[in-house]
């Protein structure tokens, strides 16, 4: 079976100078050694913050950084991308937020560990959304689709093997309810980790307006996942239509070719450091 230290992290962050440093700390915790960080316009000090802690916890960091911010869970896509690209040997990624606080990195270890026992499994956390009809509409997409009634795909932590990729491309994750979809078309079972306590991580609270746009995005990948689900065999569009696409497809196209001096910095730092590199998006 693999081992914890052959999962590489996937963290995407906007602003986070305050807890990035955290979340790698708690993820070396459980003994991540690689990490992606895709700054997604940061302002703040973020990816200086997150390079100081990598260094002292010696945790390899990549960070793809955009200048100007992209659509939601775009980065996230980007960051699995790159984990794939540069670590093709990983077992899996590991993806979760860049603003825990509290100390998760023992929690986050046990459900690296559970997870890796099922090596061709995708691995969620179970929850539900603060909307009752929206999350018994997802509790009828996940059951439809064979997969545990409490999961629900768009939240984090999630373990994804790297060998899901070679099935579903790894942009799809900007929209977790297509990339679920698509999954569980291909065989690919999900699954869930009962173990994990959400109450541990201090979540920052999100004001109404914030609350109200995330739902709307879960309508969304609702509607994505339903489509790619019942509507029959051929491949589904690129949708939902707010998703951040055009930036996504156009950072695997300057992947797929050489990189080109532009207003994106792909940097790496571990012991000892390597040279930074440059793409355009």
């Amino acid at each position: 079976m693999a081992d914890v230290r052959d999962v590489a992290g996937a963290v995407a962050a906007r602003d986070e100078v305050d807890r990035i440093g955290n979340v790698l700390r708690q993820m070396a915790r459980a003994g991540v050694r690689r990490v992606v960080l895709c700054a997604n316009g940061c302002t703040d000090g973020t990816v200086r913050e997150a390079r100081r802690a990598a260094d002292a916890v010696r945790v390899e960091l990549a960070v793809v950084e955009f200048q100007q911010p992209l659509g939601h869970d775009a980065p996230r896509a980007i960051a699995a991308m790159e984990v794939w690209r540069r670590w093709p040997e990983s077992a899996a990624v590991l993806m979760v937020d860049a603003d825990w606080r509290g100390s998760f990195g023992p929690m986050l270890e046990d459900l690296l560990r559970d997870a890796l026992g099922h090596p061709k499994a995708i691995t969620g956390v179970c929850g539900h959304v603060r909307a009752g009809d929206l999350d018994r509409h997802w509790q009828r997409i996940v059951c439809r689709a064979g997969a545990p009634a409490s999961l629900r795909p768009f939240l984090l932590p999630q373990v994804i093997p790297l060998s899901a990729f070679e099935q579903v491309s790894p942009r799809f994750v900007a929209s977790p309810g297509l990339f679920f979809a698509l999954t569980r078309r291909k065989g690919i079972p999900w699954r869930v980790y009962e173990g994990w306590d959400g109450r541990l991580l201090g979540n920052p609270a999100r004001d109404t307006s914030a609350t109200a746009r995330v739902l709307d995005l879960l309508r969304e990948d609702a509607r994505a996942a339903e489509i790619a689900l019942c509507g029959g065999s051929g491949h589904p569009p690129l949708w939902p239509g707010r998703r951040d696409w055009q930036a996504v497809e156009a950072w695997m196209s300057e992947m797929r070719g050489p990189r080109a001096a532009g207003g994106v910095t792909t940097s790496c730092t571990d012991p000892p450091p390597c040279s930074r590199q440059t793409t355009r998006v």
